[in-house]
């Protein structure tokens, strides 16, 4: 059972619902907001841990179950093109990026900060600002 967040099992769970074709352009570590229709279709009621990936086509987020870690409790693919809505903006801490995004019926709320507390990935910069540049182009 993983204690931290890390690049290992990060990998492997995107690795494992990564749309076929398709490569990793940035990952990062990340937390769904609560409230948001996509979660409590998962049954969460509260904020959870998640991975998040782009590819050139899609976002990819693997749901972390609450009290391990190390294991996916759900999984969310939504190609780019069937966005309604996406928004970004600077969160209350520096490194912080809320990203509010609409496809449909689903609404989802994601927050991605650039923390090594309670995470040991490496280049969470990095994958937060390809994930970033990922997401403006479509909000464009």
């Amino acid at each position: 059972m993983a204690l931290l967040m890390n690049d290992t099992d990060m990998k492997q769970m995107l690795e494992s619902i990564r749309p076929e074709g398709e490569t990793y352009q940035g990952e990062a570590w990340g937390t769904l907001m609560s409230g948001t229709a996509e979660m409590l279709a998962l049954g969460a009621l509260s904020n959870v841990s998640c991975y998040v990936g782009v590819t050139e086509k899609s976002l990819v987020i693997a749901v972390l179950e609450t009290f391990d870690i190390s294991h996916i409790y759900g999984k969310i693919c939504i190609p780019f093109n069937q966005f309604d809505e996406v928004k970004i903006k600077k969160g209350l801490v520096p490194s912080q990026r809320i990203i509010k995004m609409k496809s449909g019926k689903t609404k989802l709320k994601l927050s991605l900060v650039n923390n090594t507390i309670t995470a040991k990935v490496k280049d969470q910069k990095l994958g937060m600002q390809k994930i970033c540049e990922a997401l403006e182009k479509v909000a464009k």
